[in-house]
């Protein structure tokens, strides 16, 4: 078998004189000059890696670089073929206005002198598969029909594929919705993996390059200088040779093995001839190797469910006749020409060949296509259907009005209280063990620092928060839905020398959180020290949210802290002092698109700790509203990410909290607002 080539050169700026001569020496070492594999008038498609969502800006570096894309177009020119640019790893290059953070795009391609194509748009095919399932997909005819195809790599790190480089950025050859369903349906490593090899097998890219001059291990830590671009006419080859460049073993990466299977191409260091840079000189950029995120196990009654689902139950696109305006819009970009005008002037779908893409229903402005039933599926399924309808509706409640008294009936989906298993003795509660050692192991006497409640402890700030607490030789009353699942940090706590208690409560329940700060103030003591930091979000489009989906994430953001403010001021009042802190978000500050149902509750509760800061000062009672500007780190996570301090360090935030706690009342901070260093602001 003869020996793969492959290139890698040196590359450490983004000018386009650099990159210009890097590229062309790349290709000169593999003997594939473009001249040679261009002829005048030949189309010649230029697919970079682009993303929709908040990863599509250039500067993120998670996309392919507009300079590198803009030289190759350039290189494109000068041998005389006709460069074409697209991706459908950008959904809105289907529509004719693109949104501002993708304009960069558009504005290039004309600068360029490039043809910008939809992949949709484009049309698309289908093609058999290699692997056993799936068994055919959906390819862009921009990418089967270009006379050459220069795959443009942009080399990232993966989750799931732990490296995206040249074999994963023709996983976006596919047509429409097809990349989803995918990873829907084969969910197994190895499943996509092999899905990945036998997508990129089948677009046929004609050149490969990667650049690796940067490369983005994480949307949130700092690039990894590698000083690189590769070149290659084989893909798994060139993936190969790249993270050998990191010191990693291309036999770990699921993607190149399946891609030798399949043919390919050749990961092996002995089937590769690399040029400009020796083995000898590998690794360049030496990291520690990385493994793919692991997924939950299923069992096979749970993995036939959802096979079935994304298969024979599979939405399907439903043509709404009363919103449909009768644009055409939707026969135009059809991929395989489904879709056609009805004697009555509206489009009708052919569903015996439809492939459900779904291109149409994301290209129509009125939303009048949407997924869907259909047929004998519709039929089974109307029963859940019904009882979705129904519950829906529930959630939303009903009313009678009778005189001037209004009836209303609601269901509310809650997730269940669950108090701590019983661990002590009946007579013998945990403070009375607790307080007879003698101090903590910090030489505080154990309770002399008062009591602090924490409200919503999770595994990462709420157990920063309870350990700082209690080093401080604080008493800790634990609030969560879960109490059960605090019982091994209650032990830990309670080997601090303090006492530990656990209060299981749904903090949007008015007498649920009267009672428990009754039991914390009978219990252990009245708190000096209380903290709310539980929030709730679900992401949407405030013409999608559902009522009780916006009622719920209020109700935990404000309605919660609200209550919880209250009760805890009504017992510090009785002692005249006491710190009250609300954990708020970047939400607070400022609303995003698709973030409504976090950022009207965390105004509310930032307004909230604003009116008690000025009722409750006066009397000593110290309320902060605390704005946690960016992620917290966990436990368990990227160790690149506590590294390169990516995020918020749960720690250092309980250390500023415990800061506001011992403030003097001369110099009572009512607004702090904490991001890592690497956040924007």
């Amino acid at each position: 078998m003869q020996a793969s080539v492959v290139a890698l050169v040196r590359n450490t700026s983004y000018q386009a004189e650099a990159l210009g001569q890097s590229v062309e020496h790349a290709l000169a070492l593999i003997g594939q000059p473009l001249s040679r594999l261009i002829r005048p008038g030949d189309r010649v498609l230029v697919k970079p890696y682009l993303r929709h969502g908040p990863m599509r800006a250039p500067e993120t570096r998670m996309v392919s670089h507009p300079a590198l894309i803009e030289a190759l177009i350039g290189m494109v020119r000068d041998c005389g073929g006709h460069p074409l640019l697209g991706d459908e790893g950008s959904r809105h290059l289907r529509r004719t206005q693109p949104p501002p953070d993708e304009m960069w795009f558009h504005l290039l391609a004309e600068r360029a002198g490039a043809e910008l194509v939809s992949f949709a748009k484009a049309g698309g095919r289908l093609v058999p598969s290699g692997i056993p399932r799936p068994g055919q997909y959906l390819l862009s005819r921009a990418v089967l029909d270009a006379d050459v195809v220069i795959n443009l790599a942009n080399a990232v790190l993966h989750p799931t594929f732990v490296w995206s480089g040249a074999v994963k950025n023709m996983f976006n050859a596919v047509v429409g919705a097809g990349n989803a369903q995918l990873f829907e349906l084969l969910r197994e490593h190895d499943a996509l993996n092999a899905a990945i090899a036998d997508l990129c097998r089948l677009a046929r890219p004609t050149l490969s390059l990667s650049d690796m001059t940067t490369v983005c291990p994480d949307s949130k830590a700092d690039l990894w200088r590698v000083g690189l671009i590769g070149a290659s006419t084989d893909p798994v080859a060139l993936d190969s040779a790249s993270v050998q460049a990191l010191g990693w073993d291309p036999g770990q990466i699921g993607s190149l093995v399946w891609g030798q299977r399949l043919g390919l191409g050749q990961w092996a260091r002995q089937d590769i001839d690399l040029r400009g840079l020796s083995w000898a000189e590998l690794p360049v950029f030496a990291q520690a190797p990385r493994r793919a995120t692991p997924i939950a196990a299923e069992s096979r009654v749970q993995r036939t469910l959802r096979i079935v689902n994304k298969t024979t139950l599979r939405p399907r696109p439903i043509i709404d006749g009363e919103r449909c305006t009768g644009c055409t819009d939707c026969i135009r970009i059809c991929p395989i020409g489904v879709i056609a005008a009805a004697p009555h002037g509206k489009p009708l779908i052919d569903y015996a060949r439809c492939v459900d893409c779904m291109v149409c229903a994301d290209a129509c402005g009125e939303q009048a296509i949407r997924p869907g039933m259909r047929g004998w599926q519709a039929t089974a399924l109307w029963p859940l259907q019904l009882a979705r309808k129904a519950w829906r509706r529930s959630k939303t409640g009903y009313v009678w009005h009778v005189g001037n008294v209004s009836i209303r009936l609601q269901f509310k989906k809650t997730k269940p209280v669950r108090k701590p298993r019983p661990t002590t003795p009946p007579g013998i509660t945990r403070k009375e063990g607790s307080m007879q050692a003698s101090s903590s192991p910090q030489g505080t006497p154990p309770g002399t620092g008062g009591v602090a409640l924490i409200v919503g402890v999770g595994p990462g700030l709420g157990t920063s928060l309870a350990r700082r607490f209690a080093r401080e030789g604080m008493d800790i009353a634990l609030v969560a839905r879960d109490g059960q699942r605090l019982e091994a940090l209650v032990d830990e706590l309670q080997g601090l020398g303090v006492t530990a208690r656990i209060y299981p409560c749904d903090i949007t329940e008015d007498p649920a959180v009267t009672a428990m700060v009754r039991a914390v103030c009978s219990e252990l003591d009245v708190p000096r020290l209380a903290v709310y930091c539980t929030e709730h979000f679900g992401p949407g489009h405030v013409v999608d949210i559902e009522t009780a989906a916006f009622v719920d994430c209020w109700e935990v953001n404000c309605l919660g802290a609200f209550l919880v403010g209250r009760e805890v001021a009504r017992a510090m009042l009785t002692r005249g002092a006491g710190t009250l802190i609300f954990t708020g978000a970047t939400a607070a500050m400022r609303g995003r698109e698709g973030y409504a149902n976090m950022a009207v509750g965390k105004w509310g509760q930032r307004a909230l700790a604003q009116c008690m800061a000025r009722e409750l000062g006066p009397k000593g009672i110290h309320v902060a509203h605390v704005i946690i500007d960016g992620g917290i780190l966990k436990e368990g996570g990227s160790a690149l990410q506590w590294e390169r301090m990516a995020g918020l360090y749960p720690d250092e935030i309980a250390e500023n909290y415990l800061a506001l706690h011992r403030q003097h009342p001369s110099t009572w901070t009512q607004e702090l607002d904490l991001r890592p260093w690497i956040e924007k602001f």
